[in-house]
Order: structure tokens, then C-alpha cells, then sequence
């Protein structure tokens, strides 16, 4: 898993055997000739976008990527990160702590990666976590924006006084974060006049150094790809990642795995979905969208990636990120726990290490009355173990259900 270590509570993890998480497509009309690819010095400062995640037309798919995830500006230019796709949490995180942590590990060999020495274990460690290593909230200096000049991140605080104001980026700062952004919304990076011509990194705090990019400085004389350039080149990365998902999102709708493997039980639905050949992009659909069942019957749901199964939602409890009055981002328990009956266990046994092993490891009856969650699972141990949540249907009726993690993730039981 390298250094991607994800809420002990929580559990988003993003699981290797499918290249799980998720992004929105990026369509751009690219005009034709040089001034399109080339950019020059110019007399005011431009605006180059970047797509944190997104969502693509017609498929509920995520990618643990910036598209594109490298851009060239000069000093006084500004980059828009724009989150897409469907609520899967993301940060974006700038600065000299971050520069050190993946300098490090990119001179690291495959293997070192997935099992990293303690020095580059500390540097990493001098970044917060998005989410809480067990019970608990979420880590407020990384969920909300927060920016050190100099020094140590505070410790699972509140950014203090005067760091919460946003600076322009010139390269030195420690710490230069984003917080933790909701689909739509924007984070402008404004590069300060006086940068230095570099190669400064950023990564997610969430899925860190499963999720970078570079942003390199150069001097206002040096031509660079324009920003139409730059849309086009985020476009056919993004085109590319979501070809990768062609063959398993047909498989998931007909609720079948993207592994030549059978569910085991009589009404299943496969939550979620990926290429286990590897890619940045996962499906966070339920397949088949519409089951149905007797009085008495169970679905029996196996999760690929972090999945809840919520019946009978609302305001209150259908997203795991909720914002105070105070405008603070935190994680909402609602959304978290199970209600009903038990959720995913701490730890489970049955991954035999010869292959995926599907298994039922928590299970509940439903009247069809009020609320319902198994709570988000995370598949905690992961592949080669794929976690099942059954329901038992005791009452008639049609009922929707959603995950609380993914927007517009949603199906139907019809019992009866």
C-alpha cells in the first residue's frame, strides 16, 4: 500500500487488485494552430485549470488523479483546481514538506515503495492525515485550508491564527493546503511574482502519494503550452483513464466482477468496480442498479472499494463530509456508522492469498422502515478478501438505497 495509510475508522481504502477511486470528464474545444500550444510572456497573468477527480457522462466513475497532473506557468500566473466527480474526498497540498516526502520516495524502487525505510516513513509523517487513524473526526489543519510558512504543521489542530488566510504560493511555505473540497468547488493557487523558476509537488492528504502532480515555475521569457494546451492535455489524460473502465463498467451493471470469477449467493450486487489490471480510475455504481426479491429473500452486496448501503436517507445522513456553522469541514457519524444492525467488522479472516475470496461478513433484517446503513466499508484487509453485507427483506415495497461516500452511487430493491 506504500505510504497511503487511510482512517482506521473510516477505512476509504483504495484497493490495488482494482485501481479503485474517482474523476469527471473534462470536454474541451481545443482551437487549431500554435497559439493553442504555445504561450508566451504575456502582459497580464493567465488562468490554467486543473480537474481534481471528476465525473464522466454517463458512468459514475472516480480517479484518484489531477488531469492533467502536470503544468508548466510563469511567476504571477494562477492555476484553478476544480473538484469533479462524485464526493470521494481530496485534497490539495503544496509546499516545501511536500517536496521532500515525494522527492524522497520517487528514488525509491517498486518494491521500496511498498514497503518504505523510516526516513521517508518520517517524512511523511510530518503531514497531516484527511481522516482520523481510528474513531474520530476529521484531521481539521488538513480538512480545512490552512498555510505555515515555516515550521511544523500543528498537530491534529485547527490552523492557527493568521495561517487560515490563503497567501499567494511562492514556493517556500511549508505547509500550503486546500482543505478538503466538496465537488464543485475551486482552489486557486496564485503564483507570487517572485517564484522562483522550480518544480514544486502536490499531492491529496488523503491518498497521498498514490495522488501527485508537479507544477513547474518558469521565467516569464520561457515559452509554455497555453492554457487551451493545457485543457487539451487533461482531456485525453482523462479520456484515456476512463477507456480503462470500458470492459469492467459493462460487467458491473450486468452484476458481474471485472475478474472471470463468480459471486457466490442468489441476489447479489456487486457495489463499486475497477480494472484489476491497475489505472487511477474506479466505478462507484451498484450492479445491477434494480433487483428484485421475495418477502423473506436478501440481497447480498460485495464491496469493492469505500461503500456504504443506505436505505431511507436524508440531509442529515446521506454524505459523510459535513460542514459546522463555523464553516469548519468535519466527518459526519451519521453517515459513518451502521444504524440497523452491525457493520464491517475491525478485522476478518477467510482471504486465502491463492485468489479473491468473496465473503459475507456482516448481515441484518430490514422492515422497510426508517433509516438503514451497514455503515461505510472499507475492506479494511483488502484484496485477496472482497467483504459482503447481506439484508434480509421482511416487508413489501420498493426501496432506493445510496452510498453515503459517493454522490449519485444509487439502486433499488424491489421486494415482493
Amino acid at each position: 500500500m506504500s505510504l497511503r495509510r487511510f482512517s482506521g475508522s473510516v477505512r476509504l481504502v483504495v484497493l490495488s487488485v482494482a485501481g479503485l477511486s474517482l474523476i469527471s470528464i473534462l470536454v474541451v474545444s481545443v482551437a487549431s494552430g500554435s497559439t493553442a500550444r504555445q504561450s508566451v510572456a504575456t502582459a497580464g497573468a493567465q488562468t490554467f485549470g486543473v480537474s481534481i477527480d471528476g465525473s464522466a457522462k454517463g458512468a459514475n466513475e472516480t480517479f484518484i488523479a489531477y488531469f492533467p497532473n502536470q503544468l508548466q506557468v510563469h511567476p504571477g500566473d494562477r492555476v484553478v483546481f476544480t473538484v469533479h466527480g462524485p464526493g470521494e474526498p481530496h485534497t490539495v497540498t503544496l509546499g516545501t514538506d511536500v517536496d521532500d516526502v515525494l522527492s524522497a520516495f520517487d528514488e525509491l524502487t517498486p518494491a521500496q515503495q511498498n514497503n518504505p525505510p523510516q526516513s521517508v516513513i518520517a517524512l511523511d509523517a510530518k503531514l497531516p492525515q484527511l481522516l482520523p487513524q481510528g474513531p474520530g473526526d476529521a484531521i481539521q489543519d488538513a480538512a480545512n485550508p490552512c498555510f505555515v510558512a515555516s515550521g511544523a504543521v500543528p498537530a491534529n489542530a485547527a490552523c492557527p491564527a493568521g495561517d487560515s488566510t490563503q497567501p499567494a504560493f511562492d514556493g517556500t511555505q511549508a505547509y500550503y493546503n486546500s482543505g478538503w473540497r466538496d465537488p464543485g468547488q475551486k482552489f486557486t493557487v496564485s503564483i507570487a511574482s517572485g517564484t522562483r523558476p522550480g518544480t514544486y509537488r502536490f499531492f491529496c492528504l488523503l491518498h497521498r502519494e498514490g495522488m501527485t502532480g508537479k507544477l513547474t515555475v518558469v521565467p516569464s521569457s520561457t515559452s509554455i503550452p497555453s492554457p487551451a494546451a493545457v485543457a487539451a492535455k487533461a482531456a485525453h489524460e482523462l479520456a484515456a483513464a476512463q477507456e480503462n473502465l470500458a470492459a469492467p463498467l459493462q460487467a458491473l451493471r450486468q452484476g458481474k466482477a471485472p475478474l472471470p470469477v463468480a459471486l457466490p449467493g442468489k441476489h447479489v450486487v456487486l457495489a463499486g468496480s475497477g480494472n484489476p489490471k491497475g489505472g487511477v480510475g474506479s466505478i462507484s455504481e451498484f450492479g445491477p442498479k434494480v433487483i428484485h426479491v421475495p418477502v423473506g429473500g436478501y440481497v447480498i452486496w460485495y464491496l469493492i472499494g469505500p461503500h456504504s448501503i443506505t436505505f431511507g436517507s436524508n440531509k442529515s445522513d446521506d454524505d459523510i463530509r459535513t460542514v459546522a456553522p463555523d464553516g469548519t469541514v468535519h466527518l459526519n457519524p451519521k453517515a459513518l456508522a451502521p444504524a440497523g444492525g452491525p457493520g464491517e467488522p475491525a478485522h476478518v479472516k477467510g482471504g486465502s492469498g491463492k485468489g479473491i475470496t468473496f465473503k459475507v461478513v456482516a448481515e441484518s433484517t430490514w422492515n422497510g422502515k426508517g433509516f438503514h446503513s451497514s455503515g461505510v466499508f472499507g475492506n479494511s484487509d483488502g484484496p485477496p478478501l472482497i467483504e459482503g453485507y447481506r439484508l434480509r427483506f421482511t416487508r413489501a415495497g420498493t426501496y432506493k438505497y445510496i452510498c453515503t461516500v459517493h454522490d449519485n452511487m444509487k439502486g433499488t430493491v424491489v421486494v415482493g
